[in-house]
């Protein structure tokens, strides 16, 4: 299984810290996607051993559980740009507050969880 976050601030870097220190997943099957390289989160995310891209499609291309961990302003732009790489072996997670199942669920009729 390899997991994606589409998004690298804290959310990104809290969830794959835990996620790596439980043994949940190995690092080097994670990536994460963010436009900003200069966030000092991006550094923290290498430094755990994490495949990093400024391509939320190579992001969601390379995983099979896809947090989507972005502001919920951006839910939409983020949909629109991967909607056509989405395929039915993902698991969307949304992290964004406010965004509802069937607003990602449009998107290729994937199976979409929010995370409170």
């Amino acid at each position: 299984m390899s997991v994606g976050f589409i998004g690298a601030g804290q959310l990104a870097h809290a969830l794959v810290k835990g996620f790596t220190a439980a043994g949940a997943i190995a690092a080097n099957r994670i990536t994460a996607s963010s436009p900003d390289t200069d966030l000092p989160t991006v550094s923290g995310l290498r430094k755990m051993g994490i495949s990093f891209t400024t391509s939320n499609k190579e992001a969601a291309h390379k995983s099979d559980v896809l947090f989507l961990a972005v502001k919920p302003h951006i839910i939409p732009f983020v949909l629109d740009e991967i909607g056509p790489d989405i395929e039915d072996r993902h698991l969307i997670v949304s992290c964004a507050a406010g965004v509802t199942i069937s607003s990602i669920e449009k998107v290729r009729n994937t199976i979409a969880l929010l995370m409170h």
